[in-house]
Order: C-alpha cells, then structure tokens, then sequence
C-alpha cells in the first residue's frame, strides 16, 4: 500500500509513534522492594538517599510474583476492609491547597460533591484542589512558579529548565523526613515502589512524593477473542509469524485491519531496542537511534505499511477513534498506555465473548532474545512549597500518607468511591461507583499522590489473570532506562529544535515519504546539534551517582 503525506497525516503519525530522544527520566527495571532501580542507583550517591521500602501485606493478594516489579492481582476487593492511619492526618484545621492537573472532566464543585466533603472530613483539613486538563498544565505551572503564591502542594510534571535551582529555590527538601528509613513515620509512602521515587531526586536530595506506575509501559491490545476466532496464536514467536498473523486478520474489502496505526514501538523491539538511551558498565551512554537496529525497525515498520495491514486512516486519526475500532472489531490491536487498560473492559461490557490481552513484541527470530522498553516507574510527583511553620510541613506529610493508603484499606475506598449509599454500593465486597460517584471520582485526588498499583478488575477474574499474566510475562524482559534519576540542562533547555527536525525525518520516513537512508544524516545533525552534549551530560550524572 502507498502512503500519501499531509500535515495533517504528519501530526497524527507522531503524536501516535511517540517522539525519539525524548528527554524524560521514563522506567527502571527496580522491583517495589530491595533493588533500588535503575544502574544508575546501583550505588554511589543514591545508597541509603531512597526511601526504606516496606510493603504492607495487610490484605493478601490472590495473585503474587516472585517477581517483585509485578502487581499483585485481586479477584475482590478484601472482605473486612480497615483503617490504616490512625484518625484523620490534619489537626490544624488549615485548608490545603494543591495544583495538579487530569485527564478527566470536571468533578462537581466541592459544595455539590459528597466524595470531596467526605474526603475532607476524613483528613481532618479542607482539600483546596485547583486543577487544570493534562494538556494545559505546562503553561499553568509555568505561572504558577513565576509567581509568589504557591499551593501548599504542586504536581511536578517532566522536567524544567534549571530544574534543581527552580526546586531549591520554590520547594522544601524532604529528605530528612522522607530518606532511608525516615520515611518509615509514614509507612503507606514506605510501600511505594523504590523505582517511583527516583523522578523526585535532585541533587541528592528528594524533592517530593511519587504518584507511582506500573513498570509494564505501553501495551499491544489485543482482541483475543477475535484471535482465537482465526485460530491465531495470542503471542507469535518471530517477526514472520507477526506479520502473517497481521495479513490474516486484514481484509480490507470487508474494511478490517490489524492494526489502527504503525507498531514502530514494536518493531523496535523486535529488532533489540529499547529506551532512547543505553549504557555499558563503564558508563558509557548510546543513543539508541545512532544503532542499525532503529534504521531496521524503521524498514520494518514502512514494510508493515506497505502490506495494508494498518487502517489507511490510522495514523492520522485521535487515539480514541482507534480505542473505536478496536472495540468494533475493525481493528484487532491498539497501542495504549498500561493505565488505560481496564477502561476496555467498561466499553466491552456488551460484546459477547469479549477478552483483551496484551501482546509482546516478538524477538526478530524464533529463539531470539525478547525486549521490552520499561514503563515510567511514576506518572509524576507532588512538592511541598517552602513551609515557615515545621509543625505544618510534618501535617502536609502526613495528608500525603493518607492519600497513599493502600488497596483494600477504609481510605482507599474513602477516596476512590466516597460515601456509600450516596456515591457507591458495594456488589458482594467489591465497591462500585454509581451514576452519581461515576461523575464526582473524577476529582484528581489520585494525581496528588496514591498507593503502590495493584490489579484488580471487579466481577472479573479472568481480566485480573490477563493483566497478571501480561506483567509476568513481560516484566522479565523490561530493559531499564538509564536516564532515569538523571538529568541534562541540554536536553531540557536546548533540544527542542534538533529534537523537531529528527522527528520530522521519522515521521517522513514511517510515512514513506522520504527513503530509510535518510534516517542516518539526521541523526548525525541532531548528534551534533546536541546528543553529544546531551551524551557527556548524561555520562557525568552517571558517574557521580555511582561513584
């Protein structure tokens, strides 16, 4: 199939793919326990700087790994659900404030939603939430900062230019009461993963708290019940068998596709890559698209194109008109983020014999060696603005140690489904929102800070097993991402032209516009332009965390 290029294409196609070098610290392959993370804090300046991790095994989970970077899996929410703080965190009877963002609509104003009032009253302190769309926070933040009237509380989304002087000089550093074992005064943020934590260090120090994600990244949706209708194989063994199962699941004459857009990602890992950057032992960085594997996967994916096994409009199209055709059965796969999962089994509900799963990229060849590009150990984190009072600084810890009360607690029902009877009904033990909690759980809360993830699908046992299996499977085969805990003011401050141009150069390529030969001089005018620079940055914080 021959692909014609438009503005309009061009956008859609990046926005899908994801954009090469990009500069955020995004995974590490560190297990909720001992293993501090990425190679990066494998020692030097970072041992004993991390929080104590202790996990709280009060309500067992009916699925568990050996594998500590695996959720546990729940068939039903525990059946004697308790308090684990002691009362309500705030005793000054000061509001709150905090400034983060959602993808979400808007929750009802405090007045008229019972979930907030209840919550309020269960932390002892009116939570003052101000929040804007995901989209339009960067700018918020922006003038936040520049003014002089911080919330108490402030989501910290990416990195900024002179990030560590921005934090020195507008948040409190929490390392003395969140550090080594500290943090064990507050133990629901002693049970966040280890990995979540290193997003919110800086210049030694911890700067906030994580809102923390599954290890697992984005995932290859797939209809598995449309598979099995062909007879195919849920996880091919090689590229072949990939893309023989794609033509068998294209007709486009009956206007079905394999794919709702390009699956670079995955033919990035069928051909070894992972993660923007790589590192050796001695601490040496690569930039994974300078590799012969990101030009082959380059090749790959336009050889995909060219079979019409993608939707002819799919990488021009909104991610949710994709969810649409996956869900339709126009399309069997669809590339997504691992915190979207469980909204499929919602839009599902009424196709007969409906299951997802997720597939792995398959290494190049039968018997090869599988990759998996981490997932960002933590969605953000939450500073606190400079405190003048000690005793105020100690009452907003322990509010956030509140908010990270793990699943199966009182809290966690408190401030995921509010007031029973008013917001939620429980169905056997499991809690489930009504019309009316549907709309007021919209508030943001949980992007302030939350528990440690944990999978569990009400009513579902079968999607709690795919999702379980999915992270077992996969995890084992995760790459870390170097970068993470690391930074570099090049990357933050200067990149975004050369950043652009190559981009453009994927972008034109995936689209065949412009031959895969191409790839190679824009990566060496971006190399030149900056990843050198960036390269040395990255290769300095390496060496001065390791020792």
């Amino acid at each position: 199939m021959s692909v014609s290029v438009s503005r309009r294409n061009f956008l859609g196609l990046a926005g899908a793919l994801g954009t090469i070098g990009a500069v955020a610290a995004c995974s590490s392959p560190g297990g909720g326990g001992s293993n501090p993370g990425s190679t990066a804090t494998g020692g030097g300046a970072t041992t004993g700087l991390l929080p104590t991790y202790q996990a709280f095994d009060g309500f067992p989970a009916d699925l568990t790994s050996s594998n500590p970077d695996v959720s546990p899996g729940y068939f039903s929410y525990p059946a004697s659900p308790t308090a684990v703080t002691d009362g309500a965190p705030a005793t000054s009877g000061q509001a709150i404030r905090a400034l983060t963002f959602t993808y979400d609509p808007v929750a009802p104003e405090m007045g008229s939603n019972a979930l907030w009032q209840n919550l309020n009253e269960a932390l002892g302190a009116e939570l003052d939430l101000e929040y804007t769309p995901s989209a339009d926070y960067s700018a918020r933040f922006a003038t936040t900062i520049a003014g002089n009237d911080l919330p108490d509380l402030v989501a910290i989304q990416g990195q900024h230019q002179q990030m560590p002087a921005m934090l020195a000089a507008k948040f409190t550093d929490l390392t003395e009461h969140l550090s080594g074992d500290a943090v064990l005064d507050y133990p629901n943020l002693a049970a966040l993963p280890t990995p979540s934590w290193l997003g919110s260090v800086y210049d030694g120090k911890i700067w906030g708290v994580p809102v923390p994600r599954s290890l697992i990244g984005n995932v290859l949706y797939t209809r598995a019940d449309i598979l099995e209708e062909h007879g195919l194989s849920l996880q091919p063994e090689s590229l072949e068998e990939f893309i023989e199962m794609a033509e068998a699941l294209t007709d486009d004459r009956a206007g079905r596709w394999a794919f709702g857009q390009t699956p670079f990602s995955q033919m990035l890992e069928v051909n070894g890559i992972a993660n923007s950057w790589s590192v050796d032992d001695a601490g040496t960085f690569t930039f994974n698209g300078t590799l012969p594997g990101y030009e082959q996967a380059l090749a790959d994916a336009v050889a995909l194109d060219e079979a019409g096994v993608v939707h002819p409009d799919g990488n021009a199209a909104q991610n949710t008109q994709r969810n649409e055709w996956m869900m339709a059965g126009i399309t069997a796969f669809q590339i997504g983020g691992y915190a979207g999962w469980p909204k499929f089994y919602i839009q599902g509900a009424n196709i007969d014999g409906f299951r997802l799963t997720g597939m792995l990229s398959p290494a190049r060849e039968a018997g090869g060696t599988m990759v998996r590009t981490a997932g960002n150990p933590s969605s953000h984190f939450s500073a606190i603005a400079k405190q003048d009072d000690p005793e105020r600084l100690l009452e907003i810890l322990r509010v956030l140690d509140w908010l990270a009360a793990p699943f199966g607690s009182t809290e966690y029902i408190t401030r995921r489904f509010g007031v029973e009877g008013e917001t939620f009904d429980f169905d056997g033990a499991d809690p489930v929102l009504n019309s009316a909690g549907v709309n007021q759980a919209t508030l943001p809360v949980r992007y302030i800070t939350e528990n440690s993830p944990v999978i569990w699908e009400s009513q579902n046992e079968q999607a709690v097993r795919d999702q379980f299996d999915h992270q077992e499977t996969g995890l084992q085969y995760t790459i870390p991402n170097p970068t993470v805990g690391l930074y570099s003011e090049t990357a933050v401050s200067n990149a975004a032209s050369a950043q652009q141009a190559l981009t453009a150069t994927q972008g034109e390529i995936l689209l065949g516009n412009q031959p895969v030969t191409d790839w190679g001089p824009a990566v060496e005018a971006y190399m030149s332009a900056v990843g050198t620079t960036i390269k040395g940055e990255y290769e300095a914080a390496w060496a001065e965390l390791n020792g």
